[in-house]
């Protein structure tokens, strides 16, 4: 009976923690679509309502049907997505390479990552800048994928040789024994048994190519070429001496519904350990 008073109390508080966490989590959310349909130009309605007195979809029609809503929306998928497929497949085989083969430099340039890894990468956007120029890619998407892979490598090499690592070396060797080639074996086995990590590379690349902001605004100097976070922010160029919150907010969820979609899409790969048991003995 003790003991499952104090399992009934564990789960109680557990709950509640859960519960709060939640709350925590949403109300932002909440909080940006209650402004986004906010007649008033304020962040919160002034009786501090969920639901305004007066809501509005007016600033999501303004920015889906007044601006050039669907130029952005494509000028960032193709972004994204080519980040997306970049980063997938060089950050694989990259990581495949330092998780099975054995060279000169294997260490040296782990740890090379690693310390790329740890630096922000807008202290690298002069160097960009001047890569860029030389190259003749500013004004240019390409330029930006560029940026955004070479953003991503790091961590996503890192992040899929541990998965790697974790893969039993023996399944392999089996399917090697039957016939197999290095590249059967990478793509029939490997990846498959690989999704979780694959799920997380590619979440990661498709937010650096949609959601950045600063090296997009830095680097895109065509109207017609902006990105959707870069063509929201030009909204408020009409109005030097007041911001448009609910604009604002209005295009903030609008830039991060499709990152949600994908993320609920994907989220059933998040998960680890699918080779236990895949190998006896």
């Amino acid at each position: 009976m003790v003991k499952m008073k104090k399992s009934f109390y564990k789960h109680l508080v557990a709950h509640m923690l859960l519960i709060i966490i939640c709350i925590i989590s949403v109300f932002p959310i909440v909080w940006i679509f209650s402004s986004s349909i906010n007649s008033d130009n304020q962040l919160i309605s002034v009786t501090h309502q969920i639901i305004p007195s007066n809501p509005t979809l007016d600033h999501y029609k303004q920015i889906i049907f007044e601006a050039p809503f669907a130029t952005w929306a494509i000028n960032s998928l193709i972004m994204a997505l080519s980040t997306t497929v970049l980063c997938v497949v060089l950050s694989t085989s990259c990581a495949y390479a330092y998780s099975r083969f054995r060279f000169k430099g294997k260490e040296t340039g782990l740890w090379l990552l690693l310390v790329i890894n740890a630096f922000p990468n807008i202290l690298a956007i002069v160097a960009y800048f001047k890569i860029l120029t030389v190259l003749n890619l500013v004004d240019s998407r390409l330029g930006l994928i560029f940026i955004y892979v070479g953003s991503q490598l790091a961590f996503t090499i890192w992040n899929m040789k541990g998965y790697f690592d974790t893969i039993p070396v023996e399944i392999e060797e089996s399917a090697t024994i039957d016939g197999a080639s290095k590249l059967q074996l990478f793509v029939k086995i490997i990846l498959p048994l690989s999704k979780p990590a694959l799920a997380v590379t590619a979440l990661l690349g498709f937010m650096a190519g949609w959601n950045e902001y600063i090296m997009a605004m830095t680097f895109l100097l065509s109207p017609e070429k902006y990105s959707l976070a870069v063509g929201i922010w030009t909204l408020q160029q009409g109005n030097a001496y007041a911001t448009n919150w609910p604009l604002f907010a209005a295009g903030s969820l609008i830039v991060a519904l499709p990152v949600a979609i994908l993320f609920f899409a994907l989220q059933k790969y998040f998960v680890s350990g699918l080779t236990v048991g895949g190998v006896k003995g």
